[in-house]
This record gives structure tokens, sequence and C-alpha cells, in this order.
């Protein structure tokens, strides 16, 4: 069997859990609603609300990490939008909050061990030395993965996907799958089929006459979203960034001394030491001596313990100190030389020999190699207690009636005031206000747009944190409402579209009538040479495992359940050319085929009915907590729409 075949059954079969619960959301009910019901909402989901802050967020996230992937070919908002990226973020947001709603009554809780644990073992956060989290490590990768995202905030995260986990899991527990199912699985990921095409092209129809200024304007009422300015903006800007602050944050050498002892002395520099050792049971006294002395004098533990006939010795491998059951073991194993042993009575009134037979001496950086860390550190958290003080004096200035620039010069903040700027930080020239490395400008930071996008006008509004840690207040100054563009200005663009819509129409038209011909009984052959140009039939063989590059996906899907000789109609995967097709022939796959694959097709089987368990299981959340994605406020949040 080709690996294209295992590929297409992955693709049928192994869906992401989640991406099959937002698929559901389309079948089982989630509408738009367009008289938002709640200002700051991009959704709700029974009586919870989804902020739109943070779909904001998320979207942005998604879009920038999409053009990472691409840089050749990255996104605008509104190609991201076209592309469906809103909707598909919106319905993640949804599903996210129908499981914990779910997580919520079932009672399920994890706590900060367990979610300790499960960091742990990813390992990525681990000192290299111990094998154990290390906190220091862990702020450093977050650092590097995405700088806004605290430890706490991380913790949280993982606390959050360990609930859901136990919510999803606990619907498809038993799952047993039925031979007969793998069976079926298999013929339908490996049919094949021949097709015959009858391809339409614009050629095929006659091109339309360009129409009047009138018509344009028409079709710009029909289609206002893609000729509307967007709204703009002047506001005054109170702000000030940790790269504001930093620079003039000293640290002495006592300061960075004092916290290198500390975090030495708290273990969160270093390793502490480890030892491994052997604990031999003797009966008395004396028999505990004899293998004490024998260990000392160089004899093999393994001789000693043969010759002696000793039980099967306790063993602890590179531990810390305490981590033995008996303390007494754990006090003489950390005071007694390596490669030595003494003998010890325990805490139980026993005797027994405790051998060092290994030592990991504690390792501990020096301060110089931590100094440049140690800075840095201190610097950050100085800088942060600099400007939480900063946001409670500006607050309270502006709570006692000071306007923007009097809190400012108040307190030594920079105040400047804006010209226009949309919801996605571009001037009325399309130039985004993207600042300098150090700070970055108004596009670059979502909380401050979102702040400018939902104040009132002439307020001086809160101090608020912006998305780098810094503080920043807002006051909108004036408001260009969103208008529709000039005529002059968009009508190629206009004329551009309705042409298309009229050929696309045309095309339709003709199909239809082209495809009411087949099924009367006159062959594509015949039709594609009484209509010249533009009409060319083509022969295909169709698999499950490749997607033909004819047609669009749903007619493919369409293809695949009909019969021979089922005339169906639909779209090429230009999203232009038209195609009226008939099956010819079903290639059913062989059944010796089905033995060399049993076991993998039987994981699948059981995945894909998980996944129709999955699908129930959403249904069922969806019913009990209705769910309504409110697009005006989304598309509004995005600058885009009317």
């Amino acid at each position: 069997m080709s690996n294209s075949l295992f590929g297409i059954i992955k693709k049928i079969l192994f869906t992401v859990l989640i991406g099959l619960l937002l698929a559901s959301l389309a079948v089982w009910g989630v509408s738009d609603a367009f008289t938002p019901s709640s200002k700051n909402a991009a959704a709700l989901v029974g009586k919870e609300q989804i902020k739109l802050q943070d779909f904001f967020t998320l979207f942005n996230k998604s879009l920038r990490d999409r053009n990472k992937e691409n840089p050749s070919n990255r996104w605008t908002t509104k190609q991201a939008v076209t592309s469906g990226l809103d909707r598909q973020v919106i319905n993640q947001m949804v599903t996210r909050t129908l499981i914990d709603l779910d997580s919520d009554s079932l009672g399920l809780e994890v706590n900060r061990r367990d979610a300790r644990q499960f960091v742990e073992d990813i390992g990525s956060f681990n000192n290299e030395i111990t094998g154990e989290l290390d906190f220091q490590v862990l702020y450093q990768r977050l650092r590097q993965i995405d700088s806004n995202l605290s430890p706490k905030e991380f913790e949280q995260e993982i606390r959050y996907e360990i609930r859901r986990s136990q919510s999803l899991q606990s619907a498809i527990a038993g799952v047993i799958t039925p031979r007969d199912f793998s069976n079926q699985l298999f013929h339908y990921a490996s049919e094949q089929r021949k097709v015959k095409l009858l391809v339409l092209t614009k050629d095929a129809i006659e091109t339309p006459a360009d129409p009047g200024d009138e018509v344009l304007k028409l079709f710009i009422t029909d289609n206002s979203a893609p000729y509307t300015a967007p709204e703009y903006r002047r506001f005054t800007l109170l702000r000030m960034e940790m790269s504001d602050v930093l620079p003039d944050m000293e640290i002495t050498d006592e300061d960075i001394k004092e916290q290198y002892d500390y975090k030495v002395e708290t273990k969160q520099l270093g390793t502490s030491e480890t030892r491994s050792l052997v604990r031999l049971v003797a009966p008395t006294k004396n028999e505990a001596d004899k293998i004490t002395s024998a260990l000392n004098d160089g004899q093999a533990l393994n001789d000693v313990i043969k010759k002696m006939n000793l039980d099967t010795p306790t063993r602890y491998n590179n531990i810390l100190k305490g981590a033995t059951t008996d303390p007494v073991t754990s006090e003489i194993g950390f005071s007694t030389k390596g490669g030595e042993a003494k003998t010890v009575k325990s805490s139980f009134d026993t005797w027994y020999t405790v051998f060092v037979t290994a030592v990991t001496p504690a390792i501990v950086p020096s301060l110089i190699s931590q100094r440049d860390s140690i800075i840095e550190e201190l610097k950050n958290d100085d800088a942060q207690v600099f400007l939480g003080d900063a946001l409670s004096a500006i607050q309270d200035n502006l709570d006692a009636g000071f306007t923007l620039e009097e809190a400012g010069k108040e307190n030594g903040v920079s105040v400047a005031s804006f010209d226009y700027v949309s919801r996605l930080g571009e001037n009325e020239e399309g130039i985004k206000l993207a600042g300098n490395t150090d700070v970055g400008g108004i596009s670059t930071d979502d909380k401050i747009l979102q702040e400018i996008f939902t104040s009132d006008i002439d307020f001086d509004g809160d101090v608020f944190e912006t998305s780098k840690k810094g503080i920043a207040a807002v006051r909108v100054d004036k408001i260009k409402d969103s208008v529709e563009r000039p005529f002059e200005t968009v009508r190629e663009k206009v004329l551009a579209a309705w042409r298309l819509k009229q050929t696309n129409e045309a095309l339709g038209e003709l199909t239809s009538e082209l495809g009411d011909k087949a099924i009367a009984g006159e062959s594509l052959e015949s039709i594609a040479a009484s209509l010249g140009k533009g009409a060319e039939v083509k022969k295909t063989f169709m698999m499950r495992t490749f997607k033909n590059p004819e047609l669009s996906g749903a007619l493919a899907e369409r293809l695949f359940g009909a019969p021979v000789d089922r005339i169906v109609r639909g779209i090429g995967a230009n999203g232009l050319n038209r195609i009226v097709a008939q099956v010819t022939e079903i290639v059913p796959t062989e059944d010796k085929l089905m033995g060399e694959i049993s076991d993998q097709l039987k994981k699948q089987a059981k995945q894909s009915l998980e996944n129709d368990i999955y699908a129930a299981y959403q249904a069922a959340l969806l019913q009990e907590h209705p769910a309504k994605i409110l697009t005006q406020n989304i598309q509004k949040s995005l600058g885009i729409g009317n």
C-alpha cells in the first residue's frame, strides 16, 4: 500500500481533536449575531463571554505565526479574514470555552503539583544536570517563545489544558472497534474512479460590456465592505515602556552579590550534591561490623554479599540528602567519604552497613558567569516596581482631574498627540505606525489600539499595562467615522469585481444548461464541439489519496458519492471554471492489501469512532450552552466591514 494512501487515511481519521470539534460548530448551530449584545465580547457561550480583546490578541498571534511560516506569502489582516482565519480563531475559542464549562460541571481540577509534574515530563524546562524542573530555565525559555507570557500564565494554561484533556478523555473511555468498520474504512480510503470532465472557461461566454458609472455605484451599495474606509481616530497618548526605564536602573555590586547568594541558597543556581548508597542489613552489630570491615578493606560489594550470604541490599542512586526511607541512612551516607562504609544502628534498633558507592559534588556556577543575567534580572525587577509606582501616581493624578498632559508632566512621562489612525494601526495613507525596534509603534501594540478604539471621545482614560509590560493612558481627540471611499479612487477595482461577478453568473447559467443536455443523453464530447472555444473534454483518474488539480473539493466529494454515468456539475479548483462531470468506472481496491495493514487500520478505525463521539459530545455541549458569534464586534475590532 502506498505512503500516500496512509496519508489520506490519516487526513481523514487523525484530524486534531480540537479541529474536529471546531468543524462540528457549523453543523450544530453556532450562529452569527449581527446585533451585538455585548460591546466588548467576540462571542457568547451560554452565559459566558469571550472577550473581544482576547480574540484580537489570539487572532494577531495566529496571523504572526502563519506569516513566520510563509515569509514569501505574508497575509494582511484582510487577506487573513478572507481566508477564514478569524472564523477559525473564534471557533477555537468557543470550543475551549465549551470544554471548560464541561470541566467545571464535572468538578475537574488540577493542582499545582500535577501541573509541575506535567511540565517536568516535557523536559524542555529542566536543569541539564539534575533533570528536574528549573524555574530559571523556564523563565528564559518562555521569554524566547513569547515575551508576553509569564511563568504564572504558563502554569495556568498548563492546568487548563490538563483539565480539558481529562474532560475529553472521559467521553471515549472503553471504545471498542468492530472489525467490519476497519474493513469499510479501508475500501473507502483506497477507492479509485475514472471520470470524464467537460471543463468550461471564461472563453466559453461572451465578455460582458462595461457598464456605466451608475451601475458600478449600485454595485458598491450592494458590496460596500471592500470600498469603505475604516474608522479613523486622532488621539493623545501617555506612554512609558520598560525600554524607557531600564537604562536608568542602577545595580550595585552588593545587589548582585546578594541576589547571587540568595539564588544559590534557594537552589535556583547550580546543583546540589548527590550520592549513591547501598544499605546491607545484618542480624547483629558484630555481623554488620564484619560487612563494613570487608568493604573498607577493598573487597567487591557483590563478593561480600555472596560470601556472607546477605539479602539483596537496598540501593539509592544519585539521591539528594534526606531522600532515604530511614533518615539515619541519609545522615551517615552524606557524612561518609566516597568508597567508605560505616556500621549503623537504624531508627528501628536494627543493624546494617551503609556503603557510599559514588559522590557527585555540588556544582555552583561562579558569580562572574552569572553576573550579566543577574544584572538583567534585577534591572527588570526594579523597572517593574518603578512602573508600578508610576502607574499608581499617574492614576491618582487622573482621578484628581489632571489631563494626560498634566499627569505626564507631573511624573516625567512623555505625552504625544497622534494624527488619524485606523484599528490596524495605519494612517490614512495606509502606512503602519511601527515605531522603532525598542519601543514599537502603535500598530505593534494590541492593547493600545484596543484602548484607542473602545474609549469615549475627550475622556482622559485610565492607566493600563501595555503589551510590553509598560504603562499607558489614552484620550481620543477626534473621530472620523467609517465612510464610503470616493468613487474615483475605487472605480477600477469595482469594475474588475463587477466583470468577475458577471462572468461567474454567466458560466453558472451555461453549466446548468449544458448539464441538462448531458442528463438528457447528449455526450460531453458533442456538447464541447458545439461550443467551440472555452470548452474541453478531459479524462482523468481520481483517487482519495490525491487532490485532482482540476476539481474543487466539493465537486470531488460529490463525484466520489455518485454512481457510474451520473452527471455532476460544480466549480473548478481555480474557483471560476465550471465543470460538467461524469463517472465512467469505479475501480475497487484488492482485498489482499487489507491484511497488510490490518493493525494500523484498527487503530485508525478506533480513532474514527472516537472522533464521532467527540462530535456528539460537542453537540451536547452546544445544546446546553448555545453559542453566538458577534460578527459585527469582531469586524470592528479588526478594522474591516462597515
